[in-house]
């Protein structure tokens, strides 16, 4: 009889667990996915084939089995991780200790990474890209696993060592790092293709981020990371911790098989959203950009955008201009006769998506997200975002033709000096917005006061960081 810890009871939000390994330039991002189920099922290597696979833990999309698609995870997205955004298929062996207890993981972390996408720019995970990474008949170190326990000793590619509790009221935690291949050759999916010469559809890059001639597209690299919580536990020898194997079948009827944590691999169908993926890659990673925050399961570029200014510039046009600035309080009829500013953006509005949970879905928000800051004095305030209508044209809107702004209705972003993305908030703008059957939505932008004679400027859409409404799911960890 199979046997299992309680180990997924115990919360991980309550306990201090240690961090992942990373080895990237800073332009990164991540997404922490919880457990989702236990099966033996290998969609990469034994597709429609279900029980005849090594037992594996799936992480991410909970419909993942072994006749998982990239349409099949689409259309049942629903996902134990926090970026919605995220249907992707992760999995790995499970893991027994030596008295035969099996132990589920508390969840996985993967890191989203690049190595110099300067010189050598990436190229998006196209759908369903399959990758496969260690070396499930591994007998000693390999050098893309790593393990890690929680007493300091950092991470190590041997499992030559034991894990002790950090302290009384601490569990024993072992995490297991498994980075996965970023070239690609292009045009293969599946991560193991059929024919004669059976070549992987991805490898590694060299140190430099360089890519083989034969696999040229740079791709981010997938750290997946994989943790355990041990409560109770005295001690845990790495050298004694099994990992599952390929079962030996009789008919249908499957004998279990064990090996060393040396077997450690992992398995991964890309299941992002276009756009994230898109996202990740030309607007993060290639554009010099940090994007720890989460990725967009929709985004679109503004179809106009500029500003408009009242006094001497009234009736001047600033549609080619790299900048969109903000200023004074148009919202407050008393400033009327002090110098402002309008920031001005059109939208087509992206759909919501479909095929989620009624839970997940109520998690979607749509944000305006500026690059930008406040360019005047230091310290921070409140500017203000409110609809307005579309019937305007960049290349022709001056201060003395601008579409009235609701004041009733606004979003206010409380902003400092430093230059950064920043959101907008404004779900219930564009619900309304979608109620009353429009396609586009358009927005003015003021800040909250004369006193300080503040300015606030941002990037426009003729730059490399444009402003963008964007669909973003966040659920808790």
């Amino acid at each position: 009889m199979r046997q299992y810890t309680k180990v997924l009871l115990i919360s991980t939000c309550s306990l201090s667990l240690i961090p992942f390994a990373t080895y990237a330039d800073n332009y990164q991002t991540s997404v922490k996915c919880s457990y989702s189920h236990t099966l033996g099922d290998d969609a990469i290597l034994m597709f429609g084939m279900p029980g005849r696979a090594m037992w594996h833990d799936f992480f991410g999309n909970t419909s993942t089995d072994a006749s998982s698609t990239y349409n099949t995870l689409q259309q049942k997205p629903t996902t134990t991780c926090t970026d919605l955004a995220d249907s992707s298929a992760y999995w790995a062996p499970s893991l027994r200790l030596p008295d035969g207890m099996e132990v589920r993981p508390a969840y996985q972390k993967t890191y989203y990474q690049t190595v110099n996408s300067t010189e050598y720019p990436l190229t998006s995970f196209p759908d369903g890209l399959q990758l496969l990474a260690g070396d499930h008949k591994g007998t000693g170190p390999n050098s893309i696993i790593n393990f890690l326990c929680n007493d300091g000793k950092g991470y190590s590619h041997s499992a030559d060592r034991t894990c002790l509790p950090p302290s009384a009221t601490q569990p024993i935690q072992l995490n297991i790092a498994i980075q996965f291949p970023n070239c690609w050759d292009g045009t293969t999916i599946a991560a193991k293709p059929s024919g004669s010469a059976h070549k992987p559809n991805a490898v590694y890059a060299d140190s430099s981020g360089a890519c083989p001639a034969d696999y040229p597209k740079h791709i981010p690299t997938v750290n997946m990371n994989i943790a355990y919580l041990f409560p109770g536990l005295a001690s845990l020898d790495l050298k004694n911790v099994q990992l599952s194997l390929d079962p030996i079948m009789n008919g249908d009827q499957r004998i279990d098989q064990w090996g060393s944590i040396y077997t450690a691999h992992g398995d991964f169908i890309n299941g992002w959203t276009p756009d994230a993926a898109k996202f990740m890659t030309e607007r993060c990673m290639n554009n010099n950009y940090d994007c720890t925050s989460y990725m967009p399961y929709h985004y679109v570029d503004p179809i106009a955008d500029t500003y408009v200014s009242n006094k001497e510039d009234s009736d001047k046009n600033f549609g080619g201009s790299q900048g969109l600035i903000i200023q004074g309080d148009t919202s407050n009829a008393s400033e009327s006769g002090s110098p402002e500013k309008i920031t001005l953006l059109k939208y087509q509005i992206p759909a919501m998506p479909e095929n989620y949970s009624a839970e997940q879905a109520a998690l979607f928000k749509y944000s305006v997200h500026l690059y930008g800051a406040r360019t005047t004095l230091s310290g921070a305030q409140t500017i203000y975002i409110y609809p307005t209508t579309t019937d305007w044209n960049e290349n022709t809107v001056t201060w003395n033709n601008h579409p009235v702004c609701n004041y009733k209705t606004y979003s206010g972003l409380y902003l400092d000096e430093e230059k950064q993305y920043r959101d907008f908030d404004v779900t219930s703008m564009v619900k309304q917005a979608q109620q009353q059957g429009k396609k586009q939505i358009a927005f003015c932008i003021s800040g909250d006061t004369k006193e300080n004679g503040d300015t606030y400027t941002f990037d426009s859409k003729e730059t490399h960081y444009p402003p963008q409404l964007t669909l973003v799911g966040v659920q808790n960890e």
